[in-house]
């Protein structure tokens, strides 16, 4: 039975298109049907926001209306929905729209009149959304007539039953494809209707896109084509353009520069800490020994850009040598003066005799407090807590380091082989004078390069990365970013922290109609009326404050 309806239509397509002698969309061309664009009035749209299906349809037949689901189902996946079509028009020429999280939700009506469309043709309308970095292409309106649905439906039929019978390969299986599918079905479309009927069917069009910076006007038009069972075909025209002004909290960011307070010392001072190593019980510097060559170039190439620049005096340069506890306090207080001598001779001697005047001794035969901290940073070592305890109570360090050995000698091995190494130091302090100057602090500012970023970050539509540096600043651009984020709740707490002016409460505003507290908002718009009467047209810009001003009249 079914096959017979197919090759019934086929016949009865071919008879058509001999009695009339003329292509299918021979007639639109000559006729020029070209789609149309409009807005959708606030009633209107808050009546289809209203209703919870996704995409209304509207068919009116004589004086009826009927709603209905867009689309149908089957069992084979494949989407359908017999209607009515009269003629294409979309309703909607220019709206603002709020963004939210960095995408707006763009709506519109299509409406579809027969003279577009017959039984023996198909009618693809694709909208498309322009903005000035490119196009994006939004899914596909298929309208399908009646007979050509049937024609697509026996060149499928055609095609399967030839794939069943002979099981080509998967060239053979596209070259056959290619011979019996003349019109393939349209993927990824929003609607794919088969109308039997002639009438008028509306759509209500909404899609949600995302925004960057180019989006601060958006332009949606329609393109689309007709197809004839004869392969005769009519491109339609350019449609009317709908507008669609972003409403983001991006007109309220604060683009002055912001400064840090920057402090100048007159005095200055620079620490570096070396590890030279020594024979045992000796005080000769050995460069060749260990590390000591690569840590004597680190300490005279620095001592060189101290002393050789020309920004500061050197009043003074300190060397402080420590050594570690083993053996006897007397001994390492020893070794530890003759080794920051030595060390003093010998840096003398490789950067030139003027250091003797800058350069002064010290020495800490066992450095304890090095120790004890070097012990706190060890979570892995054994009676940790309780060897800083001895540590503190203990004042004899020969003693000291006697019963750290005797009660924890585990620890103590460890202590000597990982950290013993650490105090055997040559710490440098350099005391420098800036030049010419006489106060000791002056207070100058220098641009916050770190919060520039983060606003250039926002006026990009970059929330998240703008957030990321914003966040710690809690001023009104980083409310903006928090509200362009969608965390009302957030953004209020901050506006109630900041100075009270015409942009915090109409931002209040704006937050308290998002989250719901309509008497709330409405009093912080009127007190941003008040305080700058500008805020009043920019209230009918914004559908947050509309949705405020809903219902109640000023």
């Amino acid at each position: 039975m079914k096959t017979r309806k197919i090759l019934t239509a086929a016949i009865i397509t071919g008879m058509l298109w001999l009695m009339f002698g003329c292509s299918i969309t021979g007639p639109l061309q000559r006729r020029q049907v070209s789609p149309g664009l409009s807005q959708l009035s606030r009633a209107e749209r808050q009546q289809r926001q209203s209703d919870y299906r996704p995409q209304v349809v509207k068919l009116q037949r004589d004086s009826n209306t009927f709603y209905l689901a867009p689309v149908d189902t089957l069992a084979d996946g494949e989407r359908v929905m017999s209607l009515q079509i009269e003629q294409v028009t979309v309703v909607s020429k220019m709206r603002s729209v709020p963004e939210r999280n960095g995408r707006v939700v763009l709506d519109f009506i299509v409406t579809l009149p027969k003279t577009l469309l017959g039984g023996s043709r198909s009618v693809v309308i694709t909208p498309v959304l322009h903005k000035p970095d490119g196009r994006m292409e939004l899914e596909d309106l298929v309208i399908r007539g009646g007979r050509f649905s049937l024609l697509q439906q026996r060149d499928y039929w055609q095609y399967e039953t030839y794939i069943e019978r002979f099981r080509p390969d998967t060239l053979g299986r596209e070259a056959a494809f290619n011979r019996f599918v003349k019109f393939p079905y349209t993927e990824d479309a929003r609607l794919d209707s088969v109308v039997e009927r002639h009438g008028m069917m509306t759509y209500y069009y909404s899609q949600e896109v995302p925004t960057d910076e180019t989006s601060k006007r958006m332009t949606v038009t329609l393109e689309g084509k007709v197809v004839g069972v004869d392969d005769s075909a009519y491109r339609l025209p350019p449609s009317d353009t709908l507008s669609y002004v972003v409403s983001s909290m991006l007109s309220f960011v604060d683009t002055l520069p912001r400064y840090r307070i920057k402090i100048i010392e007159k005095y200055v001072t620079v620490t570096d800490r070396s590890y030279i190593r020594f024979h045992i019980g000796r005080t000769e510097v050995v460069d060749t020994l260990g590390d000591n060559r690569r840590q004597l170039d680190k300490i005279t190439d620095l001592m060189r850009q101290i002393v050789e620049q020309e920004e500061f005096y050197v009043d003074t340069i300190m060397l402080t040598a420590t050594a570690s506890p083993e053996g006897s306090h007397a001994t390492n207080e020893q070794l530890a003066r003759g080794r920051a001598e030595a060390l003093k001779r010998y840096l003398a001697m490789r950067y030139g005799r003027q250091i003797d005047t800058m350069l002064t001794v010290r020495w800490v035969a066992e450095d304890w407090d090095e120790l004890s901290r070097l012990i706190k940073g060890s979570r892995e070592l054994p009676h940790r807590d309780e060897i800083l305890a001895l540590i503190a109570a203990e004042k004899n360090p020969d003693r000291r380091e006697q019963l750290i050995r005797r009660r924890y000698p585990a620890a103590y091995a460890r202590i000597r082989s990982e950290l013993y190494p650490h105090l055997r130091a040559v710490n440098f302090r350099y005391d420098l004078r800036r030049k010419g100057m006489v106060k000791d602090t002056i207070h100058t500012t220098e641009l916050d390069t770190t919060y520039a970023r983060g606003v250039e970050l926002l006026q990009k539509r970059k929330y998240a990365r703008a957030l990321y540096i914003l966040n710690d600043y809690n001023d009104r651009n980083t409310v903006v970013a928090h509200l362009s984020m969608g965390h009302d709740e957030r953004a209020l707490e901050l506006l109630a922290s900041l100075p009270k002016d015409a942009v915090t409460e109409y931002l209040k505003a704006i937050a308290c109609s998002r989250l719901g507290r309509k008497d709330e908002g409405r009093r912080y718009f009127l007190e941003a009326c008040r305080l700058d009467e500008r805020m009043e047209y920019r209230g009918n810009l914004d559908p947050e404050i509309t949705e405020l001003l809903k219902d109640w009249q000023l």
